[in-house]
């Protein structure tokens, strides 16, 4: 909903400005979404445009992901927030056919007891389409090793751990997701380059990492395309996979950033199959539906 604001400012409040250069600034601009989708009927359609919009790109499969304490208050409590995205993403996927999971986020720097609940809603909601949780927020503020425990502990009951890490910080937040957090995928993980054995380990044990190029830049977690590690990553064997970060917020979609990709780096039809089925690889959805993704991503490369 736009409110009482005209078109160009709601959009200027959704998006993040050309000079923005900084995590912090870059996710100053959420705070502007909390209030507004604080109703589950907002959010309920929502996720199900979602989905249509994905479905418009070609998408074939996708995980979003949400925190649900964010758009908690005293009145509407974080299942019922949960229960709206789900509802959401199936409505969405009915009338479609294009299937959207949901990751649960941790904000750093929230209470413990959010990150209890998050992993038991993960259990809860397991059926209905949250794949997996994440720890996400300003990683230069908040390293959040006390929640690694329960993170860990979350990863050996099979919930699919991902973690922001190698944004805001150094290798060292990277190897810690990986080590300490049981992280199978790494938002971003941009600063591993800077650990020459990190980047062993993340190819060792075939860690995901989750590549959003519009976003490394306006966070400043690269000066320019050209610094990005991109290439370099591919050329060491990771694992890696390209995404949007915040489509709203960064004013793209994935069909963005692919362009970005294979024009400034030149990625040849092996590079696009090869980042693709590392998607598939890297997926929190169940083995036969990976089995279908990539069967179709085989096929689409021999028909075209």
């Amino acid at each position: 909903p736009q409110g009482e604001l005209p078109y160009e400012q709601f959009v200027s409040k959704c998006q993040v400005s050309p000079q923005c250069t900084t995590l912090t600034e870059f996710l100053s601009v959420f705070d502007f979404f909390y209030e507004i989708g604080r109703d589950p009927q907002f959010q309920r359609e929502a996720a199900r445009k979602t989905v249509h919009l994905f479905h418009q790109q070609g998408i074939i499969y996708a995980e979003t992901r949400f925190s649900p304490h964010l758009y908690a208050n005293d009145t509407i409590a974080p299942e019922a927030i949960i229960d709206a995205v789900v509802a959401g993403l199936q409505q969405g996927y009915e009338e479609t056919g294009l299937r959207v999971n949901a990751i649960l986020c941790m904000m750093r720097g929230a209470p413990e007891a959010h990150l209890k609940q998050i992993i038991a809603f993960a259990e809860q909601y397991h059926n209905r389409g949250i794949v997996g949780i994440d720890l996400a927020g300003d990683e230069s503020k908040y390293p959040c090793l006390e929640y690694a425990p329960l993170f860990r502990q979350a990863a050996s009951r099979g919930i699919p751990v991902t973690i922001h890490a190698g944004e805001g910080a150094g290798a060292d937040s990277v190897r810690n997701a990986v080590e300490k957090f049981g992280a199978r995928r790494i938002g971003h993980g941009i600063r591993s380059r800077e650990d020459t054995s990190l980047v062993e380990l993340l190819k060792e044990k075939k860690i995901a990492l989750e590549i959003c190029l519009t976003s490394n830049i306006q966070t400043g977690t690269v000066t320019s395309l050209s610094d990005h590690p991109i290439t370099e990553y591919l050329q060491q064997g990771l694992h890696v996979t390209l995404n949007t970060d915040d489509p709203t917020v960064s004013g793209i979609d994935i069909l963005h950033e692919w362009q970005l990709a294979i024009g400034v780096y030149h990625l040849d039809k092996n590079a696009i199959q090869q980042l693709l089925q590392n998607s598939v690889t890297a997926a929190f959805c169940d083995t036969t539906t990976k089995a279908r993704l990539s069967a179709a991503v085989d096929t689409w490369f021999k028909e075209n």
